[in-house]
């Protein structure tokens, strides 16, 4: 009987130990979250930001408050589980399909779980803060780590349908605002969140350029005091239509890079911002709100006219020098007819409104810079002199 053979040096050897594994394995395309789920994961992350923006409204509007447990942390803390949950589950009905946890995270989401961690951790030491030192005031809310920590974990929460969307190969550059929608929903949860943060300097959170609130000024102060807190007051405010002009044109520029802005992304983007940061004050100057929306649909109009895109970058330079005067421009002059004049000299609300068109250009240049030359010409060789004769370096 023959002894059966034995493998041979080449089945054996090193190189198929060293094999390759299967091609068809190692080639398979990362799991992919499909477009219900990212607009589920949008749609509960609007429950986390909308149950923030309560809770900044309760402390703004019931000043005694004086412990962690209210409801407004519950609408809050809830629309976080609920997310995570999302999240998590959806990672873990992958799992068998994929074969190990990494490949189980759709694309997009591994920033999301981190996400999901820091804000829990953020969370329990914002409670322990809490229960330690008290509730926060005013602008410390706003600056306190713990909250800080909830800002960053929160972030990378709500951007997970926008990079899943970005990865996506099948979304090509023109693509309509229905397919987009989770995208959209997500960058608009986002700049809305960072306004949230600096919500002390957003024109359409107070109303500081009136005239009548001037005249406030000039009342509550001495002759002696009124000069220098008026110049304080300019001195925040301008800052603050440059910074809010970031916040709300930034995240255009970002959706430009991968995609033609739909139609109504702009409206949504803006407006909904804008909408946010007075419903803070529980709609105590509503008219700011409405001007905001006003600009926004003017903004949206400049968008659909300019067509702007990274292919022709003097539409895309206009649409950014040119919007944030627009919409300020409707600010000013809303406020200006509404209360019978401007508090700002006609230099420094227009100085402010430049500024604004100025920073959101210079976003756009570093976002949008000029195409490198694919072919550079070689420089000479370095020559150093030496003795009667020249040596190459």
């Amino acid at each position: 009987m023959r002894s059966p053979s034995k493998p041979s040096v080449a089945a054996t050897g090193p190189s198929a130990a060293s094999a390759p594994a299967d091609p068809a394995r190692s080639a398979a395309p990362p799991a992919r979250m499909t477009w219900r789920g990212d607009l589920l994961t949008a749609l509960l992350a609007a429950w986390l930001i909308g149950g923030l923006f309560l809770d900044g409204w309760a402390h703004s509007t019931r000043p005694q408050l004086e412990t962690f447990f209210t409801p407004w942390h519950a609408v809050f803390y809830s629309g976080f589980a609920a997310t995570a949950a999302w999240i998590c589950w959806s990672v873990w009905t992958r799992r068998r399909a994929a074969g190990s946890w990494r490949a189980s995270v759709p694309a997009g989401y591994g920033l999301g779980l981190a996400g999901v961690a820091v804000f829990l951790a953020s969370g329990i030491g914002d409670m322990s803060w809490h229960l330690a030192f008290g509730i926060e005031r005013d602008i410390a809310a706003l600056l306190s780590p713990t909250h800080l920590g909830l800002f960053a974990g929160g972030f990378l929460i709500v951007t997970a349908p926008l990079r899943s969307a970005w990865a996506d190969p099948g979304l090509g550059r023109r693509v309509g605002l229905g397919r987009l929608l989770p995208a959209v929903l997500s960058l608009t949860l986002a700049s809305s969140l960072t306004a949230f943060m600096f919500q002390y300097l957003h024109p359409v959170n107070e109303n500081v350029v009136s005239i009548g609130h001037g005249l406030f000024l000039s009342e509550d102060f001495t002759t002696f005091q009124y000069p220098y807190v008026h110049r304080l007051a300019i001195e925040a405010g301008v800052p603050g239509f440059v910074l809010s002009s970031a916040l709300l044109f930034a995240p255009l520029l970002f959706l430009l890079r991968r995609w033609q802005a739909p139609v109504g992304s702009a409206a949504i983007v803006l407006g909904v911002q804008c909408v946010l940061m007075q419903a803070l004050t529980g709609f105590v100057d509503d008219g700011l709100a409405v001007l905001g929306l006003i600009g926004a649909v003017a903004v949206e109009g400049l968008l659909v006219a300019l067509r702007p895109s990274p292919t022709s970058l003097w539409r895309l330079r206009a649409l950014c020098a040119i919007g944030p005067v627009v919409f300020w421009g409707i600010y000013f002059g809303g406020v200006g007819l509404h209360d019978g004049g401007l508090g700002w000299k006609a230099e420094v609300w227009g100085g402010a409104m430049v500024w604004s068109g100025l920073t959101v250009l210079a976003l756009a240049m570093v976002m949008f810079p000029p195409a490198v030359p694919t072919s550079l010409p070689t420089p000479p060789p370095e020559r150093s002199v030496g003795g009667d004769e020249a040596s190459i370096v």
